[in-house]
């Protein structure tokens, strides 16, 4: 016996869907997400479990500018997000951010939420953003090991 212990863990992974708004807008973006993967949680961390991940806006046509939001999840709130696994398993407490120390939330821009804004200058060729998502799960959590996960809205006004 090597005196290691395996502790249960807990894997995280966020899905982030999308909509863009249909509009009549000199402006036309497409959005690129991904999956939010946090990897292994491990129970009573006494650190946060932090990631980064990307998405991008593809804007073309003419100049505009857009906005981007992202909802509140199934928790119903941006202030703290929550995962679940399922079948009445306490969720896990998390939350997106726009900076990457963290103190920004990225929600739908009502106080004390952000949104990320850009604009697209000139005609011709489209144009590429990309935007950092910083997600954090916050420490001494003590969920039951399984597979949380949570279902977001990512929304770009233009």
């Amino acid at each position: 016996m090597n005196g290691f212990s395996l502790k249960p863990s807990v894997f995280a992974v966020l899905t982030v869907a999308m909509l863009a708004a249909e509009g009549a807008y000199a402006i036309n973006c497409k959005v690129r997400v991904g999956t939010l993967n946090f990897g292994v949680y491990v129970p009573l961390a006494t650190s946060h479990l932090d990631v980064i991940g990307r998405f991008e806006v593809r804007c073309q046509a003419q100049p505009g500018t857009f906005s981007v939001s992202i909802g509140p999840g199934l928790s119903g709130n941006q202030l703290v997000r929550t995962m679940s696994a399922g079948g009445g398993v306490p969720p896990l407490l998390y939350n997106l951010y726009r900076d990457a120390a963290r103190t920004q939330i990225w929600g739908d821009g009502n106080p004390p939420t952000f949104v990320v804004t850009g604009a697209r200058t000139s005609k011709g060729r489209p144009t590429l953003f990309n935007y950092p998502i910083y997600g954090r799960i916050f420490a001494k959590q003590a969920p039951e090991p399984g597979k949380y996960s949570d279902q977001l809205l990512v929304t770009v006004l233009f």
